[in-house]
């Protein structure tokens, strides 16, 4: 008796990546059955055995091109044949797992080093550290050390690793912490890479007026100008806005140097005389907000 399949199985694979696909039978059950490839070809890399004295049989071995590849398996059992029509689609595996560097978390990678956001001595923190494929993995430090309250979780999700706890007050110098660490991605790909960050004492966001206080440095029409704003308190990054009034034309806020205090510098060369009053936002990493007036002259 021969039976007809007419069905298409489907299945996929990566270049370099061990597959198993599975080919099963339906129908009697005899010792022994026989497997051979009847029209098209498999992947290159895999094989068929030719035969199984299970339910079934499996067809293994590491593809080594990319491409769709369709072919007809016939199955014999006894006196029992039967024909199924396969297709593998077999890709190139993609970039491998990296820890990344999100400003979106409030990051900034600075000399090899991602440095997160600045945590405050007897407040709750979370620093996160995504992963390219966003699937979870292994990690652990291995040099360095995290400030004394937080810890960082030995295995991650989809959303990546996570530093967290309340730091205490600091113990080092200068409040800044260096620590690398290594694990495992998704796929088994290794994961490596140098972090930083920074204990901050629980002070108020302020801004600091310069030198000449509200009213800044006169300006004039065609000539360059720049002026800093300055900060204390609060926890980096920063990012500064002009909230209310008008900048003179000609002259809009730049970042300075430091990635992680935004928009800190007004800069450009004035177009237009006149005296110009504005309102300056600042904000911090962790929500808090200061505003200061300034106004500026600019001189024909």
């Amino acid at each position: 008796m021969r039976r007809m399949v007419s069905a298409v199985c489907t299945a996929a694979a990566l270049v370099g990546v061990p597959a198993a696909p599975a080919a099963a039978k339906a129908g009697a059950a005899g010792a022994t059955v026989t497997y051979a490839v009847t029209a098209g070809s498999l992947p290159p890399g895999l094989t068929l055995p030719a035969q199984s004295s299970g339910p079934g049989t499996v067809i293994t071995g590491n593809p080594t091109q990319a491409g769709t590849f369709d072919f007809t398996v016939k199955a014999t059992d006894g006196n029992l044949t039967s024909t199924l029509a396969y297709q593998i689609t077999v890709t190139v595996q993609g970039l491998p797992d990296q820890l990344q560097c999100s400003t979106a978390n409030g990051s900034f990678l600075i000399n090899g080093t991602c440095v997160l956001p600045d945590s405050i001595a007897g407040r709750a923190y979370q620093g996160h550290l995504p992963t390219s494929h966003n699937a979870g993995g292994t990690i652990g430090i291995i040099s360095g050390a995290l400030p004394a309250g937080l810890s960082l979780f030995s295995t991650f999700g989809p959303s990546g690793a996570l530093v967290s706890g309340t730091p205490t007050t600091a113990t080092n110098v200068n409040n800044t912490y260096d620590f690398t660490v290594q694990g495992t991605g998704d796929l088994g790909q290794p994961l490596y890479q140098a972090y930083q960050i920074t204990v901050d004492p629980d002070q108020p966001l302020v801004i600091v007026l310069p030198g000449v206080g509200s009213t800044l440095s006169s300006g004039t029409v065609g000539e360059a100008y720049a002026q800093n704003f300055f900060l204390s308190g609060g926890a980096a990054p920063y990012t500064w806005a002009v909230v209310g009034g008008q900048l003179p034309p000609g002259l809009a806020l730049r970042t300075f140097s430091d990635p992680r205090d935004a928009d800190d510098e007004l800069a450009g060369t004035p177009t237009t005389a006149g005296t110009y009053t504005f309102t300056m936002r600042l904000t911090d990493f962790i929500g808090q907000q200061a505003t200061q007036q300034f106004s500026l002259t600019v001189n024909p």
